[in-house]
């Protein structure tokens, strides 16, 4: 079979557990540099780009599950954004049901928290963007007509579980879906890895049938299902694999290299 496309979501997949590009894997990709790597995440733009140069990628990237696809030099290729409007009426919706858990709003390359505070997620961006978040509201730092690309929730997996349950029959009109067990991530509907992954094989030409992606999280379920042939990454949760076709060894085993490596090497 020939593949003509390549999507990778980033955590679990692309990076090793040590959040750093293998070596074999940019060996891998030169190998196979006729072949246009798209890599796909949860993270903000300015966070993909400094991952894509240090693996020697010149591609499109995908940010934000899926709300937002750009060219290498930045143009937009794809946009689903959801209103200011509604990104105030889900965090006045959090903030009053679910105090304790902490929220952060993203609008193309800025992010905006209610505190600058020590969770995991702020700290993987702060590393590798060497950006620091806005601090305060979403309607006190953007403007009416500033697009929202999503919402982060951060919480204990019980209270993230009631969360997302309580949004999801509030907010209908969303797309909803936990990253990790930890994390909630809100989009707008019709906003998801596979929408905009459709998007981008339109332009270059590429049927779904062509394409193969690697995942390793809930929120790759729907990209693994669109590609001709979905991979799951070894430490992928069980629900994850049951959707995909392939099964790689793990992050910390190579395991994108090994399956990309097999499946291209007969193009």
């Amino acid at each position: 079979m020939t593949y003509k496309i390549v999507f990778s979501d980033i955590d679990g997949t692309f990076l090793t557990p040590a959040q750093t590009v293998s070596e074999r894997t940019k060996a891998c990709i030169a190998r196979h540099a006729d072949t246009p790597f798209i890599l796909v995440s949860g993270r903000m733009p300015t966070s993909i780009r400094t991952i894509r140069r240090k693996a020697g990628l010149r591609a499109p990237l995908i940010a934000y599950s899926g709300a937002l696809a750009l060219d290498d030099g930045g143009a937009v290729l794809f946009d689903k954004p959801m209103t200011l409007a509604t990104a105030v009426s889900l965090r006045e919706k959090i903030r009053s049901g679910f105090p304790e858990i902490v929220s952060y709003t993203f609008s193309n390359d800025d992010w905006i928290t209610d505190v600058d505070d020590g969770t995991a997620a702020l700290y993987l961006e702060k590393e590798t963007t060497a950006k620091r978040p806005l601090v305060g509201q979403p309607e006190q730092v953007l403007k009416p007509t500033d697009p929202v690309h999503k919402i982060l929730c951060a919480g204990e997996p019980e209270t993230i579980d009631a969360l997302e349950n309580g949004l999801k029959s509030e907010f209908p009109q969303c797309t909803i879906f936990k990253s990790q067990a930890r994390y909630l991530e809100i989009m707008a509907g019709g906003a998801s890895k596979s929408s905009a992954a459709a998007a981008l094989c339109e332009l270059y030409g590429v049927d779904r049938g062509d394409v193969v992606a690697f995942g390793d999280n809930f929120n790759d379920v729907d990209l693994l299902r669109f590609a001709g042939t979905g991979v799951a990454m070894g430490n992928a949760p069980d629900a994850v694999k049951a959707a995909a076709d392939l099964i790689a060894p793990s992050n910390a085993e190579d395991g994108l290299a090994t399956v990309l490596d097999s499946l291209l090497q007969g193009k």
